[in-house]
């Protein structure tokens, strides 16, 4: 039986109600510890275990070994069609050599393309680990062709950005604006503390084409895995 991406998180389509067209590249925001990659990785694997395609996820800052330790301990699954690469063996070459790492990351999808006619989805970990080891002012020149060439390849992408955040929901920083007008759609998570004590939330800024939710709602790690309950007020 085929998933939507909208219902690969239990309460997810309580937000969005309709599907992320197709080739869309989606930002997910947040903090550190506000579950972002473990959101992209859950949505990732529940869906290429339910259809007949595959994703790829690209991690900068960890190792294939550790990104799956913490996604065990989140109760997320790596599944068959869900590929991991790594930048670690190219690591000595980023001390040596200014790596040109966006069309090194471009050069990896079309090999995993080669090998899976079906690729259709697509994730970068992250983008700020992307940015630290490059010059900031020829990287955002390269941003927006990115951004062009993900689309062009068909793939839904998730590119996660740790980005300091104002209290004033969708107030962000100088730095990190060229991204978000660029993308398709941007998922903000965050930590709040009311009454009820401290609660992570999920927030849908943006989402062109599809009809969703505005309101924060919670995020949860239950047994299996992550889920999204109601507004928080």
């Amino acid at each position: 039986m085929s998933l939507m991406l909208k219902n690969t998180i239990n309460g997810l389509d309580k937000i969005l109600f309709d599907e992320i067209p197709k080739g869309s590249v989606i930002l997910v925001t947040g903090a550190e510890g506000t579950l972002k990659s473990g959101l992209v990785f859950s949505m990732m694997a529940n869906y290429v275990a339910a259809n007949d395609e595959h994703g790829l996820y690209v991690t900068l800052e960890q190792s294939v070994e550790s990104h799956l330790r913490n996604m065990n301990s989140l109760g997320i699954k790596k599944e068959d069609g869900l590929h991991i690469f790594d930048y670690r063996d190219m690591r000595m070459e980023w001390m040596d050599s200014e790596l040109d790492l966006i069309k090194t990351t471009e050069e990896v999808i079309d090999s995993y393309k080669e090998k899976h006619d079906n690729l259709t989805l697509f994730a970068l970990d992250s983008l700020n680990a992307l940015y630290s080891i490059s010059e900031k002012d020829i990287m955002r020149n390269k941003v927006y062709n990115f951004f062009s060439n993900l689309r062009d390849e068909g793939l839904t992408s998730f590119l996660i950005m740790e980005s300091a955040q104002s209290r004033i929901s969708g107030q962000f920083s100088q730095f990190h604006q060229t991204e978000h007008y660029l993308a398709d759609g941007t998922i903000d998570l965050g930590i709040i503390e009311g009454k009820g004590g401290v609660k992570r939330y999920i927030q849908i800024l943006k989402m062109r084409a599809a009809k969703h939710a505005m309101e924060k709602h919670q995020l949860t790690i239950g047994d299996n895995g992550i889920n999204i309950l109601g507004p928080i007020y």
